[in-house]
């Protein structure tokens, strides 16, 4: 922004001259002054692209006057109005009018101060027609954003293969014996840590005991229904993964955060293993999912801060 001109309109000759040297340190050609008059006469010759107005200017609420008339002879500029004073009703006029942005006179808000000066710039340099420009650049930055993460993923590998490998915590809990040592046999080559509770109360008592991935439970439970027993469970661990199986509707179902999300056809153990194999594949995509993006930001971090503080700027443009 350095290089542009800005308007200064404050009365108070002390406030009016360290705004002067706070811009010029900044880069700003600065035009200041102190009177209704000569800032009219000023804005009369000479185009602004923004201004800062002290909201009393010249007189109480002058510098609301100020702006309708800088709207009405140079309509482009963009206004940044200082309050020297709390007025909720006149701060909330001046945003009506449509200023960029009104800021408390107070030197812990100088940043802010400078910061709003130069969304004023940004917004006159892109104007109102822009927008859909705007929405453009920011779609491609988003989509050169997921090119990038795409080749990183390429380069550095990462799928759902590395579930052999995961021992995941899982608990059962069902009261028919029979069914689970069926169970036991088909996970028996299955590199997971299986834990068995026989009722709803004991598994309760387990689950807030201990940390589980994935928690299953059969619905007819004698002591508790299985779904409360679920939503419980998630409720104390909320990233586990649930699985609902039950004989009497034929089907097992995903939970998430005590919901269900997702469903498979249930008849025996066979069906029960393979779901708990799919919520394993599921486990072991998130975890490589983390630990990629853990190393994307380790190696890009910088790029991603650009990227997040360019990405505000233009959200703050299209408002």
């Amino acid at each position: 922004m350095a290089g542009e001109e800005l308007l200064i309109a404050d009365s108070a000759e002390r406030d009016r001259e360290g705004l002067r040297q706070l811009f010029d340190q900044q880069g700003y050609v600065c035009t200041a002054c102190g009177d209704d008059a000569t800032a009219r006469d000023l804005v009369a010759r000479k185009f602004f692209p923004a201004a800062v107005i002290d909201l009393d200017f010249a007189s109480t609420g002058g510098g609301l006057d100020l702006v309708r008339h800088i709207q009405q002879v140079s309509k482009p500029t963009r206004i940044v109005v200082l309050a020297g004073r709390r007025s909720f009703e006149e701060a909330v006029a001046a945003l009506r009018l449509g200023v960029v942005d009104v800021v408390a006179k107070r030197p812990d808000q100088i940043e802010h101060l400078k910061a709003s000066v130069g969304r004023a710039l940004d917004l006159y340099r892109t104007g109102d027609k822009d927008s859909a420009l705007i929405a453009n650049v920011r779609d491609v930055l988003e989509e050169a954003l997921r090119i990038m993460m795409s080749m990183s993923r390429k380069i550095h590998g990462g799928s759902s293969s590395t579930s052999l490998s995961m021992k995941p915590a899982i608990l059962i809990i069902d009261e028919d014996q029979g069914f689970l040592q069926q169970a036991a046999q088909r996970v028996a080559d299955q590199p997971w840590d299986v834990s068995v509770e026989l009722s709803g109360g004991s598994g309760l008592d387990k689950a807030s005991t201990f940390s589980f991935q994935i928690v299953a439970v059969r619905e007819e439970l004698m002591d508790l229904p299985g779904h409360m027993v679920l939503k419980s469970a998630q409720a104390q661990q909320t990233e586990t993964l649930g699985l609902l199986y039950s004989a009497a509707s034929g089907k097992a179902e995903r939970y998430e955060a005590g919901t269900p999300t997702r469903a498979w056809a249930f008849a025996g153990p066979d069906d029960l293993v393979k779901a708990l194999a799919e919520l394993v594949d599921e486990l072991a995509t998130r975890n490589e999912e983390r630990r990629f993006m853990q190393a994307f930001r380790g190696e890009h971090g910088a790029f991603l801060k650009r990227f997040a503080e360019l990405k505000v700027r233009l959200d703050g443009l299209s408002d």
